[in-house]
């Protein structure tokens, strides 16, 4: 067996790892990679494998750091299906169709920005587009957690829940190389302890190969006490002040925690009178998909629905949908929250409402993720003054707070737990989704807590599994 890193190693962004057993190739994911400089330039090289010899890609969930280049693949050559489960390719329709929509009206900011200032701006075009995203999503082949599927004569698929975003999985792998079974567990991006909307991690049997993300891998959540109160008091004091909260927020899964949260202020009488923008396209998508997909929601979701509550609705709540309301929402006047996308503030509605927010000291930035290395969203969080949006440079006045606890990804601590689940140590163990110090640290933390056979690979690494 050889297993070979394309993507996320030693970086967050850009999951993508490649799984060859007796002449079966499969792809663990095949995501976009974030953030500023050459990250986001690498997105348009071509694949370091051959597209074409692959037998099946497997999507962990729908983010587009793990989903974001399916249409580049397919453009590339590649004929096959794309298995992942139902709720991942429900919410992988409204995804890549976003996606390809958002480089779409980049591409067309840039060039508007080149001609006023007389430069060549034909070189620009999107990444993808909305043809290439649909042709992407035709391949989307769902699948029941729980339910085995046949990649090729040597090789099943599983998926467990991961929690993390609705449909969210642990990647199993059985696999059988001259006759010998093997095992190998790809844990996509594994969830957090409380969360509303989705479940915990689930565990799985111990694997012969474990790739494990390591986001948070040398990092424990450093706030304490309940994540709806540290919401509310922030509302609180940006609303004294006359302020909005902005919120950069993945559209799909986090949006919808956070609004989870802010139903219980308002359905409790807490918090009234400002009105919670989620400014995204694909806000009613979202919900539908929620609805349509019971099967992924936590315990506590499904008694709920069950006694007619729904935690995605309640006063005050507007969803835009076109692009004049979005501009809307910056000329109103008073406390508001506006929630919107993308959630590391690389590209999307999120920008123009930065730009007009970040100035003004009355607001507050509210960050509620991961952000990943170079990105607009990490600079602001680390107090660069000023930053650079569309071009122009604008001073930081507004003020910047996180609140890591609404991050959708195990911190160091949980990891721990989960890979503890697994009832024995896996023979090989590749950290990746991670930071190079977080997969570090999380290298360290394996070996020292269970005596794991653990490194972090590098980008493009080939590695034999004995």
């Amino acid at each position: 067996m050889h297993v070979s890193f394309h993507g996320a190693a030693r970086e967050v962004t850009g999951s993508c790892h490649l799984v060859e057993i007796d002449g079966t190739r499969v792809l663990l994911d095949c995501g976009m990679i974030q953030g500023g400089g050459e990250r986001h330039l690498r997105n348009r090289e071509p694949f370091a494998f051959d597209v074409a010899a692959l037998d099946a890609v497997v999507l962990s969930h729908a983010h587009i750091d793990h989903a974001g280049r399916l249409p580049l693949l397919l453009e590339a050559g590649y004929r096959g299906r794309v298995l992942t489960t139902a709720a991942t390719a429900s919410l992988c329709r409204i995804l890549l169709a976003d996606s390809a929509h958002i480089h779409e009206e980049d591409a067309k900011w840039k060039i508007k920005r080149l001609k006023k200032r007389g430069e060549d701006w034909r070189w620009v075009t999107p990444l993808f587009n909305a043809e290439q995203a649909a042709e992407a999503i035709d391949r989307l082949d769902p699948v029941d957690f729980g339910e085995s599927r046949a990649l090729g004569d040597d090789c099943r698929v599983r998926f467990v829940p991961a929690g993390h975003i609705l449909g969210a999985a642990i990647v199993e792998l059985d696999l059988r190389e001259n006759g010998v079974r093997r095992r190998l567990a790809f844990s996509g991006d594994l969830g957090v302890d409380g969360a509303r909307l989705v479940g915990r991690p689930q565990p799985v049997d111990c694997p012969d190969v474990l790739l494990i993300e390591s986001t948070y891998g040398n990092r424990r959540r450093e706030e304490s006490g309940d994540r709806t109160e540290l919401l509310h008091e922030i509302i609180r004091r940006t609303a004294a002040r006359g302020g909005k909260v902005v919120i950069p927020s993945f559209a799909v899964g986090r949006t919808q925690e956070i609004l989870a949260r802010i139903n219980d202020l308002v359905e409790s009488g807490r918090l009234s009178g400002i009105p919670v923008y989620v400014d995204s396209p694909m806000a009613v998508a979202a919900t539908q998909a929620f609805a349509m997909h019971p099967e992924a929601y936590s315990d506590q979701a499904r008694r709920a629905l069950r006694c007619g509550d729904r935690p995605l609705e309640f006063d005050g709540l507007v969803l835009t949908r076109s692009v004049e309301e979005s501009m809307e929402i910056n000329r109103r006047q008073g406390p508001a929250v506006i929630i919107s996308a993308s959630g590391m503030c690389t590209a999307g509605r999120i920008k123009h409402h930065l730009k007009h927010t970040i100035s003004d000291a009355r607001n507050t930035i509210l960050f509620v993720g991961y952000q990943a290395q170079g990105s607009l969203g990490s600079l602001i969080r680390a107090g660069t003054d000023p930053v650079r949006i569309f071009g122009e440079w604008h001073p930081v006045r507004a003020a910047v707070e996180a609140v890591e606890s609404f991050s959708a990804h195990a911190d160091l601590g949980e990891l721990l737990a989960w890979f503890g689940s697994l009832g024995g140590v896996p023979q090989r163990t590749f950290v990746v989704h991670g930071e190079e110090p977080a997969a570090l640290g999380l290298v360290d933390e394996l070996r020292a807590a269970f005596g794991a056979r653990a490194e972090a690979p590098r980008l493009g690494q080939r590695c034999v599994i004995d």
